[in-house]
């Protein structure tokens, strides 16, 4: 303080003789001389000295240094305040060898060292012996230079994602790639790790796989652009191929594209592009275009044939917390008519959508309204038909648009608070407006102008009415209204053409419209009944529900000539016959029947209470009948054939639901005869009751087995051996003597469908199929998977599929084999790769057999 005064007043006596301008200032020359270290370093150990004749600090056991957002803790840290340097080194055993690693930590990375030195001041140090995770991989390397905070240089190294190795379980990892120059950049955003001449060790053996250099782009927070491997070989009809090569480019924040393509030597191409999108909180979906030009032999053979297909693809899904008032939604599935059963790359066979002969696609835009029942809904969909061989496949029906305006069940009476009791309070009411336009084309016609010629459009109006109660306590009543309005712009007109003997069907443009309503009141109740059984018995009680119902329904027929909705022609034969100006349109016809039924339906269940020792009640309940309905009807208003058919259905379920059985029955009233002149096979009812012919029968069986069915699972091993094996055996137990013991998981579902239908047929039809899938893994790595189907009415197999799959710890091997198809989607697929999101599109082998019309 004394120089600085003295300095400052001698430069004011110099500046008053010499500088004649008092308005110059001069720059001060005083600078504060910056620190040694930017921040506070703090040392903590078991034992600390200190020669500070030396300036060094030694800090013994449990040693820590901490400094900005670095940590080291060793076994033992030396300290230079001249140099800078901080030396550390691991735990070491009574031969000097060291036991434990150092631990650096720089913000969220962590390294372990041997040894290692680094300096405060330049921030750079060299490590020994390193190790450190970066994602799903493990690095390892002899020497180590760190240059600064995102940029560190290695000498002799492995990488491996073996996660034994990377949990510590194992000393060694089951490979590992070998490099003798690597660097490493962990930025912000990304993380990249490029080496030089890397190979391939399996088991610490050696391997041909070598490659001239390796840059891993590993996952961070940044995407990169990049290539995505595909495959390559030859292909009998398609000659020499590359397949599913192409490239991956992030577009901005929210977007990705993944482009593949496939180029065969004999003229066949294929392209797959996949758009993907995603915002959080706010929406997600993907874009896919898939397009393939299928040739087959040498153009001028017999056998050559050129085949396009194509799959478009968009699905788009709405968070539903990004606008609760207004949703938006896509599941658009639109394909080529060949696309599933003679694709280039036949994924369809391996995968079983090759038996898919539908596909549906829709889009629909909600608009919901606070503090109002009304839900506003704007649809459109496409259904086609693809079924390979029908004379209908290509068929599509569209819906352009759907417009929907709904209102649920509100009740104007109910009070504001508490439950609604009686008829009036139970009052209710909805509404719907429907508008469609319905498109019927073929994928010829798509998107032409042929395809709007036959549309269809209308709109409907219709509400619900009603209320329920409750009388005597035991008996609920219901009544209920309903009313319909259409509007169409499309009707038809029939005239016979008695000159040229065929009947002439005219269709008509133009506003016309009809109503129908009805009505119905119904009544039910339940009834229970008891048998208790003597105590000490196997079965304890059993009790049968009993649920009635009858209700009466009333609609009238719309057909007279008051409602204007019918119209009638003259046939050859001079006969009257009516028919309705709205047949074959969307809006349905009003019926031309009188409807004033009864309906009566009985509904059953019956359960069994059993002792069971292995309950903690000690009481099992066992449903003999989950259910069993019995219905049927008497129409007081038809001229004949009054009754309804009587239909039985039920479900019941043994062995704690593993075996689940469904049935039916339709049984016809009347008699049937056959007087058809032409088609004697072929019957029709009579007015004769009491015959009760049976129409029709089904059952279904589903048997669903595994290892629980007979009080096996994976907690009788663990509780019956001690003793558990170690590094890959952890699923294995051992007994006294050392052998192994494991748990077998599997399952198998069996399902028999059998029916049995007559109705009006002189002789009947019966179809019987099996359905078997079932998976099981023999050892605790390996896994075998099946399914297939056989018809017994023509004694074939159909579709059948058989996986087999295997963990080899850091890899996967698999191979599915489709035996059994239609066409010729007999297909094999091998595979064998690393596990590792990270190098399993770079380390693989893949082989297959194609669908190339070709001899399995």
């Amino acid at each position: 303080m004394f120089i600085l005064i003295f300095n400052i007043l001698l430069a004011q006596n110099k500046v008053g003789k010499s500088i004649p301008d008092s308005t110059h200032i001069t720059r001060d020359t005083i600078q504060n001389k910056k620190e040694k270290l930017e921040d506070i370093l703090n040392t903590q150990g078991d034992e600390i000295r200190n020669l500070f004749s030396k300036k060094l600090t030694y800090l013994i056991h449990n040693a820590k240094v901490d400094y900005e957002n670095m940590s080291i803790a060793a076994d033992y840290i030396v300290i230079d305040w001249n140099s800078g340097d901080i030396f550390a080194r691991g735990k070491t055993d009574s031969l000097g060898k060291i036991t434990d690693n150092i631990l650096f930590t720089q913000g969220d990375k962590k390294f372990e060292y041997k040894e290692a030195v680094f300096n405060m001041k330049t921030k750079q140090g060299t490590a020994f012996n390193i190790r450190t995770d970066e994602d799903e991989m493990v690095i390892l390397a002899e020497k180590a230079k760190r240059v600064d905070d995102e940029n560190y240089y290695m000498r002799r190294g492995i990488m491996t994602t073996d996660e034994y190795f990377k949990a510590k379980k194992d000393s060694l990892p089951d490979y590992h790639l070998s490099t003798n120059k690597m660097k490493m950049i962990t930025g912000k955003n990304q993380k990249t790790l490029v080496a030089g001449p890397t190979q391939m060790y399996i088991e610490q053996f050696p391997t041909p796989f070598i490659l001239p250099f390796l840059y891993l782009p590993s996952s961070g927070k940044k995407r990169e652009a990049g290539v995505l491997i595909g495959t390559f070989g030859e292909r009998q009809t398609k000659g020499f191929y590359l397949e599913r090569w192409g490239f991956y480019v992030p577009i901005g924040e929210y977007l990705d594209l993944e482009s593949r393509f496939g180029v065969y030597t004999k003229g066949s191409w294929m392209t797959d592009n996949k758009l993907r999108y995603v915002k959080r909180y706010k929406y997600s979906g993907n874009f896919n275009i898939i397009y393939e030009k299928n040739i087959t032999s040498t153009k001028g053979l017999d056998d050559y044939s050129e085949i396009e297909n194509y799959r478009v693809v968009w699905s788009h899904y709405q968070d539903s917390k990004a606008n609760p008032t207004l949703s938006f939604n896509s599941a658009i599935n639109f394909v080529s008519q060949n696309y599933y059963n003679n694709s280039i790359y036949n994924q369809n066979a391996l995968n079983g959508s090759v038996n898919n002969n539908q596909a549906s696609s829709s889009i629909s835009l909600v608009k919901r309204f606070n503090n109002n029942p009304l839900t506003i809904s704007l649809n459109a969909s496409a259904s086609q038909n693809i079924t390979s061989g029908n004379s209908n496949s290509g068929d599509v029906t569209m819906i352009l648009p759907n417009l929907s305006v709904t209102m649920p069940q509100v009740y104007p009476f109910s009070p504001k608070s508490g439950a609604k009791k009686g008829m009036l309070q139970n009052i209710y009411m909805d509404y719907k407006m429907n508008l469609q336009n319905t498109v019927n084309t073929t994928m010829d016609d798509i998107f032409t102008s042929k395809m709007f010629d036959n549309s269809k459009n209308g709109i409907t109006n219709q509400t619900n009415f009603g209320t329920t109660a409750n009388i005597f306590n035991y008996f609920q009543i219901g009544i209920n209204g309903n009313y319909k309005e259409a509007w169409t712009t499309k009707t038809i007109k029939k005239d016979y053409n008695l000159s040229e003997n065929k009947l002439e069907i005219n269709n008509h443009n133009g506003f016309k419209s009809y109503r129908t309503f009805g009505g119905s009141a119904s009544i039910s109740t339940t009834l229970y009944g008891m048998a208790k059984f003597k105590k000490g018995g196997v079965i304890e009680s059993i009790r049968h529900m009993i649920s009635p119902t009858i209700s009466y329904n009333y609609m009238p027929d719309f057909s007279s000539d008051s409602w204007g909705y019918y119209g009638t022609y003259i046939n050859q034969s001079g006969q009257k016959i009516k028919y309705s100006y709205f047949e074959g349109g969307i809006l349905g016809d009003p019926s031309n029947i009188e409807n004033s039924s009864v309906s009566i339906s009985i509904a059953n269940n019956l359960e069994m209470k059993v002792r069971d020792k292995n309950e903690k009640s000690g009481v099992k309940k066992i449903k003999i009948f989950e259910a069993l309905n019995i219905s049927t009807g008497y129409n007081f208003a038809a001229d004949s054939l009054k009754w309804s058919p009587l239909i039985a259905t039920g479900s019941s379920s043994v062995f704690n639901s593993k075996l689940k059985i469904n049935y039916g029955m339709k049984i016809n009233p009347y008699k049937i005869v056959f007087d058809n002149p032409t088609n004697n096979n072929f019957g029709h009812m009579v007015d004769k009751f009491g015959y009760f012919t049976i129409a029709s029968y089904t059952m279904g069986l589903n048997f669903s087995l595994d290892p629980s069915l007979f009080g096996i699972n994976e907690d009788n091993y663990s509780k019956k051996y001690n003793k558990q094996g170690q590094i890959r055996y952890e699923k294995y137990y051992f007994d006294d003597e050392n052998y192994a013991h494991f748990y077998i998981p599997w399952k198998l579902n069996i399902g028999l469908n059998y029916s049995h239908t007559k109705e009006y047929n002189r002789f009947s039809t019966t179809s019987a199929t099996v359905n078997i899938t079932g998976e099981v893994s023999p050892s605790p790595y390996w896994k075998i998977t099946g399914s297939t189907n056989y018809d017994m009415e023509s004694r074939e197999f159909g579709y059948t599929r058989l996986g087999f799959m295997r963990d080899l710890r850091s890899f996967n091997i698999s191979f599915n084999w489709v035996p059994i198809s239609s066409g010729y989607n007999k297909t094999w697929d091998f595979y064998i790769g690393i596990k590792a999101n990270l190098l399993k599109d770079a380390i693989k082998y893949e082989a297959r057999n194609f669908n190339d019309n070709t001899n399995f």
